[in-house]
């Protein structure tokens, strides 16, 4: 079992330089906050409000107050951990709105039958142990999209099924009877994505505030989110863009105490940095490791509050050498902090993008990465002196063909399912090695889907989940459009 306390970066004295400056610009320079009612309750927290521009200035007092209710429970320790488990597990989910078909290059928005092709592509994995909406369907409505989609979800697997982003705060309640349907859990949040977005610097729009009213209503975490990209949404240096992202973290801990103060606090920060050669934004870039990392440390160093770094949200646009290196390259921070697996599964362009193949790619990452954090056991049967002692004895020094080599084997050692463990082939096998990799695992996804067979799901649970999507279609957009055009028609 690896243990042992995380690295500082900084000393505290010099972290708390930021945080003293995103507190500094939440008292001088405000925040945006488009949404009247919430206003109104930090005017009677004491906050002064600019009704004109939506600004609300916080008091020093109020903040310093709410951070310290929330805060304390972070530790400094490495949470790796205690053993391995060499079944592969992975979960399907995202919310992007490209598929990306690869080797063929192949990229379109997401249509309701590629919806369905990959939760029926995760259905009949093994290794995937829950269904989510990896797509975002372009051609339903988008005031509805999640709810629609969890339907066509139901309907097409009967394993755990996950949900995704939720950009309007009318899908929250639907969603939530949803859930409730499926797991049998009152008031289940499991379709219900927990984070909050600020757009920096420190503005949270009207739909967004709202789905941050409605998650509390329900007893979410209060977990907000910040992207700053350094150079673009915030200073070019990397002390002024961890300012903002600490800064609207802060804010939303804030709105969070005024709403409720006895939910727990977390956040999510994913920034960016500009480069100056493609005018892109860059979310697997060294500063933005940087800054992501030093944003987590001052936050639970400085507060007792844990933030998750979302290192998986890299710009790498195809499956290959790249992507491998930008999804693994954020592992340099783990001693800081920032997690201790890859993450993103199928994530390419940004979070534009989901390709299967770079998915089947990054859990093989994953379980590799898995192996080293899960240790080994120590035991007399596994240290095997007698065995050694034997071997040395027999003058044997192959120990392959023993019963303690069968025993172990496979509890001991990972084996990839993609990746190559062989000798050199020849120049010809080997230059077109990767490209036939990538085929291999094409072939591999798109034969789930064809081998794909409908269980047996329970009518009644579908019945209510259509009941539910038909009143929040009335409800929002004024009319039942499910009786033309069923979610389930292809299924």
């Amino acid at each position: 079992m690896i243990t042992g306390d995380l690295w500082k970066l900084h000393d505290d004295a010099t972290i708390r330089r930021i945080d003293d400056a995103a507190v500094r610009l939440l008292v001088k320079g405000g925040c945006r906050i488009g949404h009247e009612g919430l206003l109104d309750m930090l005017e009677g927290a004491g906050c002064r409000i600019e009704r004109p521009g939506s600004r609300c200035y916080f008091t020093e007092k109020l903040v310093r107050e709410a951070v310290e209710h929330l805060g304390g429970r972070s530790s400094d320790g490495v949470a790796a951990p205690a053993s391995w488990n060499p079944q592969r597990v992975l979960h399907h989910g995202g919310s992007y709105p490209h598929l990306l078909d690869w080797p063929s290059g192949r990229r379109r928005l997401a249509t309701t039958q590629d919806l369905i092709d990959m939760a029926r592509m995760a259905h009949v994995l093994d290794e995937v142990a829950s269904v989510g909406k990896v797509l975002t369907d372009s051609e339903a409505n988008p005031r509805i999209e999640p709810l629609s989609s969890t339907v066509q979800l139901a309907e097409i697997t009967d394993k755990p099924i996950r949900g995704g982003e939720v950009f309007y705060a009318d899908n929250i309640e639907p969603l939530v009877r949803m859930g409730e349907v499926i797991t049998g859990n009152t008031g289940d949040t499991s379709l219900v994505a927990g984070c909050d977005f600020f757009t920096a610097p420190l503005t949270l729009d009207g739909d967004q505030a709202e789905c941050f009213l409605a998650k509390r209503r329900f007893g979410m975490a209060n977990v907000p989110g910040t992207m700053p990209i350094s150079g673009i949404s915030s200073p070019v240096t990397i002390a002024g863009t961890v300012a903002v992202a600490v800064a609207e973290l802060t804010a939303g801990w804030v709105l969070g105490y005024v709403v409720d103060p006895d939910l727990p606090a977390g956040g999510i920060v994913s920034t960016g940095s500009l480069d100056m050669r493609t005018a892109s934004a860059c979310f697997g870039s060294p500063e933005a490791m940087l800054q992501d990392v030093a944003t987590v440390q001052i936050c639970r160093r400085l507060h007792g509050i844990t933030v998750r770094a979302a290192t998986g949200y890299v710009d790498c646009k195809r499956p290959g050498l790249e992507a491998a290196f930008q999804k693994l390259y954020p592992l340099v921070g783990a001693p800081l902090g920032t997690g201790l697996f890859p993450s993103g599964g199928g994530l390419l362009s940004a979070g534009q993008d989901y390709s299967p193949v770079q998915h089947m790619l990054d859990a093989e990452m994953k379980e590799a990465v898995g192996r080293f954090w899960g240790a080994f056991e120590v035991s007399e049967d596994t240290i095997a002196v007698d065995l050694i002692e034997k071997m040395m004895k027999g003058d044997r020094t192959n120990f392959l063909d023993t019963d303690h080599t069968l025993r172990h084997f496979r509890s001991e050692q990972w084996r990839p399912r993609w990746f190559e463990r062989t000798l050199w082939q020849g120049r010809s096998a080997e230059t077109g090695a990767e490209s036939r990799m990538l085929e291999r695992i094409d072939r591999y996804c798109k034969d789930a889907v064809r081998r794909y067979e409908r269980p047996d799901v329970d009518p009644n649970r579908t019945a209510e989940l259509r009941r539910i999507l038909e009143a929040a279609e009335r409800e929002i957009l004024g009319g039942s459009v499910t009786s033309a055009a069923s979610p389930g028609r292809r299924v």
